[in-house]
């Protein structure tokens, strides 16, 4: 059983200080969930507004800004549980990597299902976006991917045929996409142009991803380039919602 008491560690919250309580708080709790201290819940609002001599109301607010940042979920009437660590989290203005490695990094076992393999004509669409020409034969891949067997998406790849032709004989099951086109064909993927939005899944993607359908997602539409600025790769991918965190790092022009 999982000991949720409040830690012997004593930490202060400053109610003279410019930090505002809430934010102090927040920092505190996301400090002790990192570093262990809780693992599966947090302490209730009135266990916490004891222990920090703070009203419910700026708990209150600080356990809604936590849910917003998918750090937990609140559940009305029982804990509020913490989200495992074990969630897609990328960080922009820093690098490119496939799927496959960004689970290796954070110590998950990556695999993949595929649903579809084939060829397919360009639509007007996709000849557009992969600068190919309409009907010209694209390769389709649809894949469920997994982190240590768990669903974190589902995704659908675009590709222009001349550039793999013998991508058929790979098995994507068990091969990283990104990895056979820069090995087999040396297509070196440096960039990745992407947009995000909210969706919801049908009953058929609810069922794949292992969730319910009331449930969220989101999806990432875009380009991936190689290094010459061709358009190798048009994807969309629609994560968990439960599984899914994106931080972007802004820097401000100094020109201006």
């Amino acid at each position: 059983m999982v000991d949720n008491t409040v830690p012997v560690k004593e930490v202060y919250i400053s109610k003279t200080g410019f930090i505002p309580c809430y934010l102090q708080l927040k920092n505190i709790l996301k400090e002790q969930i990192n570093s262990g201290v809780f693992i599966a819940t947090i302490p209730s609002e009135r266990e916490l507004s004891e222990k920090f001599h703070l009203s419910r109301s700026t708990v209150r607010q600080t356990i809604n800004e936590m849910a917003k940042e998918g750090l937990i979920v609140k559940r009305r009437g029982q804990a509020t549980v913490i989200i495992p660590i074990n969630r897609m989290v990328r960080d922009y203005a820093h690098e490119l990597i496939s799927f496959s490695e960004e689970m290796r990094r954070k110590g998950l076992i990556p695999s993949s299902k595929v649903l579809r393999f084939e060829k397919v004509p360009a639509t007007t669409d996709l000849a557009e976006k992969l600068k190919v020409k309409e009907g010209d034969e694209l390769v389709l891949l649809e894949r469920i991917r997994y982190g240590n067997t768990e669903p974190f998406n589902l995704g659908i790849s675009y590709l222009p045929f001349s550039l793999c032709p013998t991508i058929f004989q790979f098995d994507f099951n068990q091969e990283s996409l990104h990895h056979i086109l820069k090995s087999h064909y040396g297509l070196d993927l440096v960039m990745s142009q992407e947009s995000f939005e909210p969706a919801m899944p049908s009953q058929h993607e609810a069922q794949l991803l292992g969730i319910p359908l009331c449930s969220s997602l989101l999806l990432m539409e875009g380009l991936t380039y190689a290094a010459d600025g061709t358009p190798v790769e048009y994807f969309r991918l629609k994560f968990r919602g439960d599984k899914a965190r994106f931080t972007v790092k802004v820097f401000k022009n100094r020109d201006i």
